[in-house]
């Protein structure tokens, strides 16, 4: 298929179906927020793998408190036990899917979670276990900018989930595609009943362009604080000669600049400095007073 027939299916389906239907390989990170759930996205991959779908429960018995047997506890989330339990289960490609990624992150070193993340694929092929696609959650308020940043270097894929301006949820997808090449789309999306996903078009050209531009700006600048206020911070060039020609308050006069530089003298002076606001009358001191 040529590259444009390529493009024009994907635009027709979406990127989020493709990979849905199972056009990725390697880690795919579904990051998502307090603000726009991933969960039933997650489910959608899960609902597409379903043909073959082994649960290994993790949440029964995290800790391995209980003993139960068959349960999935912290401490198995390393490369050689979880290859251990898909060589028991998985028949051709196998599909895993980690509900959540920060459940493991918030109870595991975050060095070690990431070496499992980089060597299962390799240790399960050597088992005669084939890793297809990796998906996993990430609640990406929970973690730190710099951890995100490791975990999605670490992906193929990820699509950072956002809430739009309705109803439609919206998804922005990096691919790593072979051979270096990076694709990226912004698209809006919904999860139907059946946890299918329905792709529901894409912004258009302006938008996408408009909102690079502020991506580009933004990681080599700090946003304006003035921008977008109803009323005006800065001063024009004729305000600005105004406002220095203003005497400050603490400005001596030549007076007392020439005594303070002189020697002491013996003598107390008082020196009197008005203020702008007095109102001084020779001929009536006393005006301002209420007698």
């Amino acid at each position: 298929m040529s590259e444009g027939r390529e493009r024009e299916r994907e635009k027709e389906r979406g990127m989020l179906e493709e990979l849905v239907a199972g056009g990725a390989e390697g880690l795919v990170l579904l990051q998502d927020s307090v603000s726009c759930e991933g969960h039933t996205l997650l489910k959608s991959f899960v609902a597409a793998s379903a043909r073959r779908l082994f649960i290994h429960d993790g949440f029964r018995d995290p800790l391995g408190w209980t003993g139960a047997r068959g349960g999935l506890t912290v401490g198995d989330f390393s490369a050689p036990q979880l290859v251990l339990r898909f060589s028991q289960a998985a028949q051709g490609p196998a599909t895993l899917v980690l509900d959540s990624l920060s459940w493991l992150l918030l109870r595991l070193p975050f060095p070690s979670v990431c070496q499992v993340l980089a060597q299962l694929p390799k240790k399960a092929n050597t088992a005669g276990v084939r890793i297809r696609t990796l998906v996993a959650l990430l609640h990406g308020d929970l973690h730190p900018p710099e951890q995100l940043k490791a975990l999605h270097s670490l992906a193929r894929v990820v699509v950072t989930l956002k809430q739009g301006d309705g109803s439609p949820r919206v998804a922005v997808t990096l691919h790593r595609k072979r051979r270096n090449k990076v694709v990226q789309k912004k698209e809006y999306f919904t999860v139907l009943s059946g946890f299918a996903l329905k792709h529901l078009g894409e912004p258009s050209p302006a938008a996408v362009s408009g909102e690079e531009v502020i991506q580009k700006d933004d990681a080599s600048a700090v946003a304006d604080p003035t921008a977008n206020l109803t009323f005006n911070l800065r001063l024009s060039e004729a305000e600005r000669r105004a406002k220095e020609s203003v005497p400050l308050p603490y400005q001596f006069s030549e007076e007392k600049k020439s005594s303070l530089l002189q020697g002491p003298t013996g003598q107390g002076k008082i020196y009197y400095e008005p203020d702008a606001a007095d109102d001084i009358d020779d001929e009536d001191p006393d005006d301002d007073l209420d007698v």
